[in-house]
């Protein structure tokens, strides 16, 4: 067992959506009043660290978001993301492509000599974090040519893009699967009915009865139902399921692909269609030929579904080198965001390591938080505070994801709010610290509140972005603000960094190099 040799407890603050950018319009980072994190950062050690593109495994250009922040701050490194996999598979022509693969053959052999149809749920979005649509028309054509008839369930985007540019990407995608013979839209619906975290319960059983039994309003054209949902002020994720007149539901021997890019997306709906009396439907769950999805899902779903690919996965992470040093940790995060504990920042290992804690605090409803824009972040200050006071810990992590999660519903005034309630509760937290001469790290991990507004349209931007974020290192014994500057880098470098402070050696698989200067470390406790 190894002794912590930093100063005791360390606490790493991480504050989702917080991203760095200069002006100040649209800007609700800068438009907040800020004043325990501005002192913070003017007295203390700071940086910026990388949190887009390849810093954190996307591809070139891509903005960050949870599940690669999450995986590169666990990771020490950029891991590769699904989707990148992904893309090579369907840009091949070869044994490794994507019409060759052995569970999607399984797939086209079982449905077929049925007469069953394959239905595709999916996001039809050129986002790539919650899905794509070249890959849901690639399936769609593919399926088309072996004979078998495919219905597309079309999932607006509307969050990782315009909030009402979804009409555009159907009209593209729809355009697509023109010379599929046997694909047409089954139903189309915004991703708030069933498909993210937290989806409200009606909602998704209103999407669950449209695909198990075409139980929806008909609509001939597609398009032209999202601009009468625009008109009524409904942006692409709000948007109620809508059927095709052709649509006859889910029958005997179907199956379903779901095609999506991250493990924790689409369980609310993806449950309901299963075991539709769970969710008080009273339809008994549909005879299916096979439940398939593009990316392995979490747990319990997992077990009942076929992953034509893995899930992000690692070994040697932050959370398990301090447990094999020694170290107590406690994680407070709230449940909003609970799945990217396990599925990203640490490699997707539910078990606890020896001497951890983790206290999970439930997010308000998702319909409510615009109007309580706090969110959790009282109740998790309130459990850190009592863990520094009781000292049991070595290294405690609380996870804010308030400025990301009221960031991507587009409205700045409850941002706004959002961000000076975390401010309140860095006051506290930094009071405590500062007392028990331990270490506070503020981290961000994507970007998203610094851009409120779209500057090409000027409507409400909910789309993550890739702008850096912030890295403030404040407290330990001895500690002034006049210690050297911290070195500038990327998300994949805070693991390196908080297990040298903790005096704990990097593993070799962590590629990430610490922030620290070489010529200036924060003193030992006990020195």
């Amino acid at each position: 067992m190894t002794a912590m040799t930093g100063a005791r407890p360390l606490v790493l603050a991480m504050l989702d959506g917080w991203g760095l950018r200069g002006e100040r319009e649209g800007n609700a980072l800068a438009l907040a009043r800020t004043p325990i994190y501005d002192r913070l950062a003017a007295t203390w050690p700071r940086t910026q660290l990388a949190a887009s593109g390849e810093a954190v495994g996307l591809m070139p250009g891509q903005p960050g978001h949870m599940q690669a922040a999450y995986t590169t701050l666990g990771a020490g490194r950029p891991i590769e993301a699904p989707v990148t996999r992904i893309g090579r598979a369907f840009s091949g022509d070869g044994p490794d492509g994507i019409a060759h693969h052995p569970l999607l053959r399984e797939l086209i052999t079982r449905v077929r000599p049925l007469g069953g149809a394959v239905h595709l749920i999916g996001m039809v979005t050129p986002s790539r974090i919650a899905g794509h649509q070249h890959y849901m028309a690639v399936l769609a054509a593919l399926l088309s040519h072996e004979g078998v008839k495919v219905w597309v369930h079309a999932l607006m985007d509307g969050k990782d893009t315009a909030s009402q540019g979804g009409i555009d990407h159907l009209r593209e995608f729809l355009e697509d699967i023109e010379g599929a013979e046997h694909a047409e839209l089954g139903s189309v619906f915004g991703r708030a009915y069933g498909f993210d975290e937290g989806a409200d319960a009606t909602a998704t059983a209103s999407t669950a009865r449209a695909i198990l039994e075409a139980d929806a309003p008909s609509t001939e054209y597609p398009t032209a139902y999202l601009d009468e949902c625009y008109r009524k002020g409904l942006d692409d994720d709000r948007i109620p399921p809508a059927v095709a007149p052709s649509y006859r539901g889910i029958r005997p021997d179907d199956a379903v692909l779901f095609v999506n890019l991250q493990p924790d997306h689409g369980q609310p709906l993806l449950s309901t269609l299963l075991a539709p009396e769970t969710a008080g439907l009273k339809m008994a769950a549909p005879l299916l030929a096979g439940v398939y999805s593009l990316v392995r899902l979490t747990q319990p779903l997992g077990a009942k579904t076929s992953p034509l690919f893995e899930a992000t996965s690692f070994s040697s992470s932050l959370a398990g080198t301090l447990a094999s040093a020694g170290l107590r940790q406690l994680t407070l995060l709230e449940s909003v965001v609970e799945t990217g504990l396990s599925n990203f920042a640490r490699g997707g290992s539910n078990a606890l390591f020896p001497g951890e804690t983790i206290l999970v605090t439930d997010t308000p409803p998702l319909t409510q938080i615009e109007r309580k824009p706090d969110l959790a972040s009282a109740s998790l200050t309130n459990e850190l505070l009592a863990a520094i006071k009781n000292g049991e810990h070595d290294v405690m992590t609380v996870a804010f994801p308030n400025a990301a999660i009221l960031g991507r519903t587009g409205n700045m005034k409850a941002t706004i709010a959002a961000i000076e309630a975390i401010d309140k509760c860095l006051g506290k937290i930094a009071a405590q610290i500062d007392k028990r001469g331990g270490m506070l790290i503020l981290c961000g991990t994507y970007g998203k509140a610094e851009r409120m507004v779209d500057p090409e349209s000027g409507a409400a931007c909910r789309r993550t972005t890739q702008a850096p974020v912030p890295f403030i290192m404040m407290g330990g014994r001895g500690a002034s603000s006049a210690r050297g500057p911290l070195s500038s880098g990327t998300l994949a470098d805070v693991a390196p960094t908080v297990l040298e402070l903790c005096g704990v050696s990097a593993p070799a698989e962590m590629s990430g190099r610490s922030l620290l200067a070489t010529t200036e470390q924060p003193d030992p406790v006990g020195a």
